[in-house]
C-alpha cells in the first residue's frame, strides 16, 4: 500500500511515494525529473522505481497552497482526477501547515509567500497548528510581525533584520507524516486550491 504525495505550491512540482511511514520515491531527488510538470511521467517513474503499480496507491495527499496559483491548481487537478478514476479519497494539506510543521521547534513560525502585489499570504504556525492565516498587504503582515518577539521564518519573502526564511517547501517526510496523522477523508473528498482574493 502506497501513499501518493503531491507538492507544488512552492512553484516547483514534486511527487513522492510513501510505503508505511517511509518515503520510497521522491522526484526531487531525480535530476531528470527536476522541475518537470509531467505528473504522469513522474508517477510512472516512481511506480517503476519502487516495483509498484497504480493499484498499490491507497491514499493521495495534495498540497493545496497558498502559493504558485497555476502549478497548485494543476497538482490538485491531477490528484483529483487520479482519485476519482481510482476511487481513492484525496487529502488536502494546506502548505502553511506543512511549512509550519517542517520548521517548528520551540518558537512560532511566521510564513510569508508572495501573492499579487501588494498582497502576500501570511500565516503563523504555533502550538502544532496554523494559528493565523490571511491574505493581506505586505505592510500589514510586516506590521503584525513587528509585534512578535521571536519567530522562525518560512516562505519566500525576507524580513529586514531577521534571518532568511528557513525553507519555502516542506520535506516529503514531513508531508507523509501529516498525511498519515490526518483522518482518512470520505471517498468523495477532493483537493481545492487555496487561492488569493483579487480586489
Amino acid at each position: 500500500m502506497l501513499t501518493l504525495l503531491i507538492q507544488a505550491s512552492s512553484g516547483v512540482p514534486s511527487l513522492a511515494l510513501g510505503r508505511g511511514d517511509a518515503i520510497v520515491f521522491d522526484s526531487a531527488a531525480v535530476e531528470a525529473l527536476s522541475g518537470s510538470r509531467d505528473y504522469r511521467l513522474i508517477l510512472e517513474t516512481g511506480l517503476g522505481t519502487t516495483g509498484a503499480d497504480l493499484s498499490d496507491i491507497t491514499r493521495i495527499a495534495c498540497d493545496i497552497g497558498p502559493g504558485g496559483l497555476g502549478v497548485t491548481r494543476t497538482a490538485a487537478a491531477f490528484a483529483n482526477a487520479l482519485g476519482f478514476a481510482r476511487r481513492i479519497p484525496v487529502l488536502a494539506l494546506p502548505a502553511f501547515e506543512l511549512l509550519g510543521a517542517e520548521v517548528a521547534r520551540d518558537k512560532p513560525v511566521a510564513i510569508l509567500r508572495r501573492a499579487a502585489r501588494p498582497h502576500v499570504h501570511f500565516g503563523v504556525y504555533a502550538d502544532e497548528k496554523l494559528a493565523l492565516y490571511e491574505h493581506c498587504t505586505e505592510a500589514s503582515a510586516l506590521d503584525q510581525l513587528s509585534d512578535m518577539e521571536d519567530y522562525d521564518l518560512a516562505g519566500n519573502i525576507e524580513v529586514a533584520g531577521h534571518a532568511a526564511p528557513v525553507t519555502n517547501k516542506a520535506t516529503m517526510t514531513c508531508m507523509l507524516r501529516r498525511a498519515l496523522a490526518a483522518p482518512l477523508p470520505g471517498l468523495d473528498a477532493r483537493a481545492w486550491p487555496i487561492v488569493e482574493v483579487l480586489e
